[in-house]
């Protein structure tokens, strides 16, 4: 069995499409949440995953992107200075686009080719289990101490995998969209499990286009200065 396994999308149907281009042969797909926000296609995204099956877990843009949207947070009901990425990705969705994200559990675990997974969103802000010790308090904490030896990870953007003993380990696939400041990779981060085997995937995906269409978007400046930055072309 193929498992394809990605985070951290926010809203980059370039970057998604980019992936799946690399690996439309998986069997499963599996999203360890932040489908929306910080990107101009949140529409698109979620359209995409809900025609290709996607498993998720709940990001927590996910999550701000939905209360937003039940607060009314639209653009054209907020002056330019407060316009930030969320709430153009409000605009750009509806009741149904909203009610799919707030149906998204905050974990989940599955079971493949003989090994027990469990995903969730955020371990602990930025910080990475980095002893056996934290994995096993948290897995005490967030997951009331059901049995896996595979967590996999989102939120910090930095892919790895982790190994804290011979048969356990934490997987971080990266973020499908953008990297950190301090790490200049241009490429698309995801995981694909074959038959248990891990491997850590990037792929290319079509920068100037997003670009273009973040600097005519109408959000502050300050946000649509994170945008640019992040998809400014390769020179």
């Amino acid at each position: 069995m193929k498992i394809l396994v990605f985070s951290d999308i926010h809203s980059n149907i370039h970057a998604l499409e980019a992936i799946w281009k690399q690996e439309n042969d998986s069997d499963l797909i599996y999203c360890i949440g932040d489908l929306v926000d910080y990107g101009p296609y949140p529409k698109e995204v979620l359209n995409w995953v809900r025609e290709h099956d996607v498993i998720s877990v709940m990001g927590n843009h996910d999550q701000t992107v939905a209360q937003q949207y039940r607060k009314g947070r639209f653009l054209d009901t907020l002056p330019l200075s407060e316009r930030m990425w969320v709430n153009h990705n409000v605009s750009q969705l509806d009741d149904a686009d909203i009610a799919y994200l707030e149906q998204l559990p905050m974990m989940l675990t599955f079971s493949a080719d003989g090994f027990d997974y469990a995903l969730t969103h955020i371990h602990d802000g930025y910080r990475e289990i980095k002893s056996l010790h934290q994995y096993e308090t948290f897995r005490n904490a967030r997951f009331g101490g059901a049995a896996f030896t595979r967590l996999l990870l989102g939120h910090t953007h930095r892919q790895a995998v982790r190994y804290l003993s011979d048969d356990l380990l934490w997987l971080n696939p990266g973020s499908g969209s953008y990297r950190r400041p301090d790490d200049p990779d241009k490429s698309a981060h995801y995981a694909t499990i074959v038959d248990g085997r891990i491997s850590l995937g990037r792929v290319a995906f079509d920068h100037g286009h997003l670009y273009r269409v973040t600097q005519q978007l109408d959000i502050n400046d300050a946000e649509k200065g994170h945008g640019l930055n992040f998809w400014r072309p390769l020179a």
